[in-house]
């Protein structure tokens, strides 16, 4: 019985630890012109080549993408991976 409790002691403080954590906290900072999503429903990435063609993709996935920066409002990813303004897409 006694070689339980320091694992649940173990186990209770991290999840005391988890759930204490800010709730705005991101677990990692996006580069500029990006934004973090904790829950991405769209299964594509919008890219500057979606101005000229847009793929056909399904537009709400089945649940939830981990989470990852992705390019603010106005703003396309280029073919460095860089998100930059609509209109310098080339």
């Amino acid at each position: 019985m006694a070689s339980y409790i320091l694992p649940v002691c173990l186990f209770i403080a991290a999840l005391t630890i988890v759930a204490t954590a800010p709730a705005d906290q991101t677990p990692f900072d996006c580069p500029k012109n990006e934004r973090y999503i904790k829950c991405d429903l769209e299964v594509c990435f919008k890219t500057c080549d979606h101005l000229k063609h847009f793929p056909p993709c399904p537009s709400i996935a089945a649940g939830c993408f981990q989470p990852a920066c992705l390019c603010k409002d106005g703003y396309l990813r280029n073919s460095e991976g860089k998100c930059v303004p609509t209109d310098q897409c080339s």
